[in-house]
């Protein structure tokens, strides 16, 4: 069994609390100063110590390799707020047992837009992951892994060689999750798929003393990934589970230290970067005609469009969208592309219950979702009028 590692970073730029008053006043949308003391305060109990843990697998076990992918807010607010962590990623990189994977710059729902826009951005993307970290990914991710059988025309388009998705049963109907497979409607992009409850063991549960597996080793881990069926196992999660999801007193950075050398003494266990699974052959073709993600209980687009005001707010960027192109200035591009990331949908999430509503409560530093919609509604118009003052 080939383990793939697969970790996540991104850093959305947060919006500044913008008025309906504030309205062609001026004000930035973003609120920099607090995105970056809140980038700083994760980088010292996150990025740094899990970085460094891995950093010291990599010296200890020629055997460990990992794949990351890292959005261009991530790498914007890192240069500005914590540039040793670029450093730190770009020597994991060096190693060359660390693979990236390409996917939006903005972390956005670009792949929801009309073209070029999604081009566009994984083209902004690899140019960064090419000039910050000399890397040139073949594998492609969605935002929040999703995956469709358009967006897996798209990646073959781009030449891309594989791409991440959850390993729903809604669209495996009955097969494994722990194979390699490829897209039925692009059959040279192969399919790498999350093993979403032994990710989510870890992602989701390390800590809680509720759980009948609390607390989880590395050793017993390691001996459920071996009890596994199957040729190649993902274990795909937020790299901010390692130190800020879980913080550093629940063990969970030990936990991570150590898996490497849990992983090794078991006999069948090996690992791979996604660029290394992928060149195992594909079971069989999987066809996912609707949009599947890793996000809530439902895997399916419903944590950004799930409600009115969602998708209010969505076809209102999509038109804003139109005059920031038309308008050919350049930051009235890049603040339009800034709102598109995913993040401000999420806020303005309100059905559901239960864990699905507790995470989106979490990330959001917003009263309630009314308030997010609102506040982004402000931000978006003044940005709308401004378009249309370029084009008079």
């Amino acid at each position: 069994m080939r383990v793939v590692l697969y970790l996540h970073l991104h850093q959305p730029w947060r919006l500044a609390r913008f008025r309906y008053l504030d309205l062609g006043s001026g004000r930035p949308y973003f609120d920099v100063p607090r995105n970056l003391e809140i980038f700083r305060g994760i980088a010292e109990r996150c990025y740094r110590p899990a970085l460094d843990r891995i950093a010291e697998a990599l010296e200890r076990r020629p055997d460990f390799r990992l794949s990351l992918s890292i959005t261009g807010t991530f790498v914007e607010q890192a240069e500005a707020a914590a540039p040793d962590v670029l450093e730190r990623l770009r020597r994991l990189v060096a190693t060359g047992r660390v693979a990236l994977v390409a996917e939006t710059y903005y972390h956005s729902l670009a792949f929801l837009l009309p073209p070029p826009e999604l081009a566009e951005e994984v083209a902004l993307h690899r140019r960064m992951l090419a000039e910050r970290f000399g890397a040139r990914p073949k594998v492609l991710r969605m935002t929040e892994l999703a995956y469709s059988d358009e967006i897996a025309r798209f990646a073959e388009s781009e030449r891309f060689r594989g791409m991440l998705a959850e390993g729903w049963e809604g669209m495996l109907l009955g097969q494994p999750s722990t194979s390699v497979y490829c897209a039925a409607v692009a059959p040279v992009v192969s399919l790498l798929l999350r093993h979403y409850p032994l990710s989510d063991d870890v992602g989701f549960r390390f800590s809680s003393r509720g759980w009948s597996e609390y607390p989880l080793t590395s050793e017993k881990y390691a001996g459920w990934l071996a009890r596994t069926p199957g040729d190649v196992l993902g274990l795909f999660m937020d790299f901010e589970t390692f130190g800020e999801h879980h913080h550093a007193d629940t063990g969970i950075l030990d936990f991570l230290g150590a898996l490497p050398d849990a992983v090794a003494r078991e006999p069948n266990l090996s690992w791979a970067t996604v660029e290394e699974a992928i060149e195992l052959p594909p079971r069989d073709a999987l066809s996912a005609p609707m949009t599947v993600s890793w996000a809530d209980q439902n895997r399916d687009l419903g944590a950004w469009l799930g409600n009115d005001l969602q998708r209010s707010a969505f076809e209102a960027a999509k038109k804003v969208g139109v005059l920031a192109r038309r308008a050919g200035d350049g930051p009235i591009l890049s603040d339009w592309r800034r709102l598109l990331t995913s993040d401000h949908f999420y806020y303005m999430y309100v059905s559901g219950h239960g864990a699905d509503l507790g995470v989106h409560q979490y990330f959001s530093s917003y009263g309630s979702p009314y308030d997010a919609y609102a506040n982004y509604m402000n931000a978006l118009t003044d940005l709308r009028q401004r378009a249309l003052a370029r084009l008079r």
